[in-house]
């Protein structure tokens, strides 16, 4: 019979590789399943933005609008709480700001994205942004006018 020799015994060396392989592999797996969660949370927090930026542009100042001349402008403090509360109800939180007196709309949002896998390494919440800008036009037969 042979005898072993406990320095050069290579038992079990396997399961230290397997356990080494399984980890990085799901830290792997981990971090691109966060970092896709991630991404779509800054897409919904962009589309929110375009949305608000939408219904902000649709409150339009009815007297030049429905007079057909001059420049449409925004109702500002219609088209801000409309964009507001649109964002609210997407629970997020944002701003809006009407520039160009009254015929663009700037509209920031912010959400919060909870990791799904990296929280058990400590990665806590990450902030997303979107933003979306919005200009009033009256067009004619597809020109600007």
């Amino acid at each position: 019979m042979k005898r072993r020799d406990p320095q050069h015994d290579e038992r079990g060396s396997v399961s230290v590789w397997a356990i080494l392989i399984v980890a990085a592999f799901t830290l792997v797996v981990g971090i691109s399943v966060d970092l896709v969660g991630q991404v779509a949370a800054k897409q919904r927090a962009s589309d929110v933005a375009a949305q608000a930026a939408r219904i902000a542009g649709e409150q339009a100042d009815t007297n030049t609008l429905m007079a057909g001349t001059g420049t449409i402008t925004v109702n500002p403090q219609k088209a801000r709480r409309a964009a507001l509360d649109y964002i609210v109800g997407a629970d997020m939180t944002g701003t809006a700001t009407i520039e160009t007196g009254g015929t663009q709309m700037v509209i920031t949002t912010t959400a919060t994205y909870r990791p799904v896998v990296l929280t058990s390494i400590g990665i806590g919440p990450l902030a997303v942004t979107g933003t979306a800008t919005a200009r009033l036009i009256r067009a004619q037969n597809g020109t600007e006018r």
